[in-house]
Parts: C-alpha cells; structure tokens; sequence
C-alpha cells in the first residue's frame, strides 16, 4: 500500500540588503558658493539573493556646508535598506581686493598728512566679503607710505593689496 502527498514549500526573502556610503568633502563652484556636478561616489551595496535599484535624493546644487544625502537599496523581493552621506562644501577660493594709489598733500600746520582719505577698495569673493581692513596710520610723513589692504571672506579666506600713500609738499615757505 502507498499514500502520497503534494506540500507547497514557499521560500521568502526577509532579509534587508546592506548599503554602504563615504562621506565626501568639495569645493565650491569658482563663480559661485555653491558645487554643482557633484560626484558622489558609488555605494557599497550586498544582498543574500539579489540587488535590483539604488537611488539617492541628492539635490542637483549642493550649498556651502553639510548636505545630507540618503541612499535607498532595494534587492529583489522588495526589501530596502537606507544610508546617509553627509557632503561637506568648502570655500577656498580667495576674495580678490584691487586698490588705487593716492597723493595728497601735507597738512598747512606741520610736514605730514592727516585725516587721509585712502578711498573704498574693490573687493570681491564667490561667496561673501566678510571684513576689509588696513595698516594706515593716522599720520603719513612726507614721501611715500605703504599701506596693506586685507579682505576676508565669509569662510576665512583672504587676500592682501598694498596701496602707495605719497605726501608732497606744495605749500610755499
């Protein structure tokens, strides 16, 4: 005598794939303070059966500082794992500070000058002028006095222009 019998065996994949990102560091644009045309990388993606996508929300433009990136992998069955990858933008590219040389003449009371006004240099930077500052003294003897002109960006970068200050003395004895 025999007996037999059909059983249905039904396997399921339950287990997540696995995703593995680097964080990445880059500049900005030269002409912006932003990075476009970002490369971030491939992950590091694993499954017990198969992977079938993964896929990012990466914006386009990534703005000056952290930017957070989530990669999604899913395998086969439908199962998906998730990892974040942290893009750090960096500015440095110096600002850029253009001066103009002056001459002035001396004070009518003493041979130096006084309350000089040295102008407005031009400064310009991709992302932003923090501070310009100088070396001029509040006296500039006769002859030729260099003051040095120093701009600073927003992220610390800087760049340095040197200004002649030439005194003369046109006042008859």
């Amino acid at each position: 005598n025999t007996a037999t019998a059909t059983q249905t065996v039904t396997v399921v994949d339950n287990i997540d794939p696995t995703i593995t990102v680097t964080d990445i560091t880059v500049n900005v644009d030269t002409a912006s303070c932003e990075a476009t045309g970002v490369d971030l990388g491939l992950p590091t993606t694993a499954d017990n059966c198969s992977v079938d996508t993964t896929t990012n929300d990466a914006p386009t433009s990534f703005p000056l500082g952290d930017t957070t990136v989530t990669w999604t992998v899913t395998d086969g069955s439908g199962n998906t794992a998730t990892a974040t990858q942290t893009v750090t933008v960096v500015d440095n590219i110096d600002p850029t500070i253009t001066v103009t040389d002056i001459t002035v003449n001396v004070d009518s009371a003493s041979c130096e000058a006084t309350a000089v006004d040295l102008g407005s240099p031009t400064t310009t930077d991709n992302c932003s002028v923090d501070t310009t500052t100088n070396d001029a003294p509040t006296s500039f003897p006769l002859g030729d006095t260099t003051v040095t002109w120093t701009v600073t960006d927003g992220s610390g970068n800087t760049a340095t222009a040197t200004q002649t200050v030439t005194v003369v003395d046109n006042i008859d004895p």
